[in-house]
């Protein structure tokens, strides 16, 4: 049949269509009821697709019932009907004389799927978690509108609700001012209403640091970041800053901490009530802990945060000094009682804050630690002087020690063990998996016994430290080991070996005690943060705003509260801690809701130097059973690792773990 005839037999027959269903409206509605010219409109009163639908098209008489049925259907899926059929006709060959007509045509599109309420929220959601570009998003949208959903929007910036964004100019530095308040009224209207509601005090922590967003220029982020520490926590910028290089003025950061001093004084107003505000910490690694401050940087003679010592040039600054140090306080530092300590005419922006200026900025053990003393000692024994080095044959045993441990790594972490031959590309969360646990397993036997039982000191110091059920029980002692550790690191590596990193560890305990533990002040969740904002720019026009305009969009995806994490069955990630001498792997659940479980009930201490192995959650697995056993007894994560001797060690997971 030619395509215009195909038009009219078409047009002829969905008139008839139109008049059948019009009629079975008006006597469902009663004598009364008047269809003017608007009513007409199929979108106002066709019903949805029944049976009696295949009989009009068909003109086969309906009964009364069928008639009926018509009436309180919904009218959507008949207009998305009308779409689909339209748009096709050209492609489309009907023959009405056809068993299919009466068959499969009319049964495949009863089953056309309907829009539903929520789809603009998927696509919403799926487009910011997976990061999609705009016009990736409009191809599909168009697509959608094709098929049948002409609700959607034809452009990505009207589903996500984008508006325009400009960038100001303050002291000559471009930046986006975001808003304190803006930004955490925003933050609680994304947690569901039955758990933000009983808030009375957020908790909040701030980073400031640097993100360099091309290889090929010097353009840099320079954002202050806010994290709300709620369940879970959430991370946003207050305000982002470009540069070329390192910021000369920081007016862009005073401009938020006046808005920030009236809200720890004041609260802020949300809703019908006014929450207080309470500062934890300004969070930061060392470069700009001293840009924040006003200070000299680490690599001064008097570049310590913390105490007063005057370094020593050992080809480097080096801080020589381990006993009695005098430490700094707040006084001490607004009164600048060392002046050498502080650059000449220079405030800090957050000096006009109600907070402890040296408390406040904590040691990160991320960049410190991690980033800092673990990997300074790898590369020494990896590629430092002959005395320190691992002999290659020694080498490559710790490597396939490292790359046996793969499969036994639970997916809570973000990587697993690579070899010392990919050192230059490990991450902080390598080097933190390395010094808390895998460390401990593949040096042991390689590396030499004072080199190990050095390493240890600090492990065990880091491992305390981290967990804050152990902090508070054993802070003292983490102290005193890291103290050794600072002592036996000059006579084993050298005087060069105390650099700032390193010095900084005596400090390091007293703000795990401070804080309550090493996660509660570090920068891990900063990072990750910084990751994402980093792949909001897809191009070097318009940075910020950019940057700005995801950030907004982003913002209007609901977060979901922690519910209960489910217990999981499969290896490596199914080991659990049961009591301080057995732990176990579960199987499988039964029929009541309890776990079948491999139990290792008899643990022994992994090692005795510089103390015994399960104060801090080390084990060798002993012989095991199958026994039933009820979640609740389930006291916290841990892992199963095989050392180079056949034995399976267990490690309590003590690192925050969200």
């Amino acid at each position: 049949m030619p395509a215009e005839a195909r038009k009219r037999e078409y047009k002829r027959l969905w008139q008839r269509v139109q008049r059948k269903m019009r009629n079975v409206h008006i006597n469902a509605a009663g004598p009364s009821t008047v269809l003017n010219s608007e009513a007409d409109n199929p979108r106002d009163t066709m019903p949805i697709w029944n049976p009696g639908l295949k009989n009009a098209m068909t003109g086969e008489s309906n009964s009364d019932s069928d008639e009926m049925s018509f009436v309180n259907a919904d009218i959507s899926a008949v207009t998305s009907l009308q779409h689909t059929m339209a748009e096709d006709t050209e492609n489309m060959v009907l023959d009405y004389s056809s068993s299919d007509m009466d068959g499969e045509f009319f049964q495949n599109t009863a089953n056309i799927d309907m829009p539903t309420e929520n789809l603009e929220e998927e696509l919403k959601r799926w487009i910011n978690e997976y990061n999609i570009k705009h016009n990736a998003a409009e191809k599909l949208l168009k697509i959608l509108r094709n098929h049948g959903h002409k609700h959607l929007p034809s452009t990505t910036k009207t589903l996500l609700k984008t508006d325009p964004v400009e960038s100001q100019m303050v002291s000559g530095v471009e930046c986006i001012k975001l808003g304190v308040t803006e930004q955490l009224i925003m933050c609680l209207n994304r947690y569901p209403y039955n758990y933000a509601k009983d808030i009375t005090e957020l908790e909040i922590s701030l980073n400031v640091d640097g993100l360099p967003l091309f290889k090929s220029t010097g353009k840099s982020f320079w954002p202050v970041l806010c994290t709300v520490h709620l369940k879970p926590a959430s991370t946003f910028p207050l305000t982002i800053a470009l540069t070329e290089a390192k910021p000369k003025s920081l007016d862009f950061i005073k401009v938020i901490s006046d808005e920030l001093k009236m809200i720890l004084m004041n609260g802020f107003a949300w809703g019908e009530t006014t929450l207080n505000v309470r500062l934890r910490c300004i969070t930061c690694d060392a470069p700009a802990k001293a840009m924040l401050k006003c200070i000299k940087q680490f690599s001064g003679y008097y570049g310590c945060d913390k105490c007063t010592q005057k370094g020593n040039w050992e080809g480097r600054i080096t801080y020589q000094q381990v006993h009695d140090l005098t430490l700094r306080n707040d006084v001490s530092f607004r009164e600048q009682h060392q002046p050498e300590h502080h650059h000449e005419n220079a405030v800090s922006p957050f000096s006009n804050l109600q907070i402890d200026m040296i408390k406040s900025f904590p040691a990160d053990y991320m960049h410190q630690c991690c980033l800092g003393v673990m990997r300074k000692m790898l590369l020494l024994w990896s590629q430092g002087k002959s005395g320190h080095r691992l002999s290659p044959a020694q080498l490559r045993e710790v490597n396939q020690r490292l790359r046996n441990l793969r499969n036994d790594i639970p997916h809570i972490f973000a990587r697993k063990p690579r070899s010392l031959e990919e050192l230059e590309r490990w991450k902080a969360t390598e080097f933190r998996q390395f010094m808390l646990y895998t460390g401990k397993v593949v040096l042991r036997g390689i590396l030499p016994e004072t080199l190990y039982s050095h390493f240890m000191a600090f492990s065990v110091a880091l491992c305390i430290l981290v967990s804050p059920h152990l902090t508070q029980t054993h802070n003292v002692y983490a102290h005193e080991l890291l103290t050794y550790f600072v002592e036996q690191g000059r006579h084993i590596y050298g005087k060069e070996f105390l650099v700032y990193n390193v010095h900084s560890l005596l400090h390091l305990t007293a703000d795990a005690t401070t804080y309550g533990s090493l996660d509660k002040c570090s920068a891990f969740a900063f990072e990750s943060y910084l990751h994402q904002l980093k792949k909001m720019v897809r191009s070097g026009n318009h940075v910020l705003v950019q940057a700005a305009k995801r950030l907004q969009e982003r913002s209007q995806i609901p977060i979901q509260t922690s519910e209960e994490k489910p217990i999981q069955l499969k290896h490596p990630n199914n080991v659990y801690i049961v009591s301080p001498t057995s732990c176990c792997e579960v199987l499988e659940r039964t029929n009541s809701g309890k776990l079948l479980c491999r139990v290792f009930s008899h643990l022994t201490s992994y090692l005795y130097e510089p103390c015994d192995s399960m104060i801090y959650g080390a084990y060798v697995c002993g012989p095991s059973k199958m026994e039933i056993v009820d979640k609740t007894n389930l006291q916290g994560r841990a892992m199963i690792l095989e050392d180079g001797h056949g034995r399976k060690v267990v490690f309590s997971l003590l690192h925050d773990l969200d």
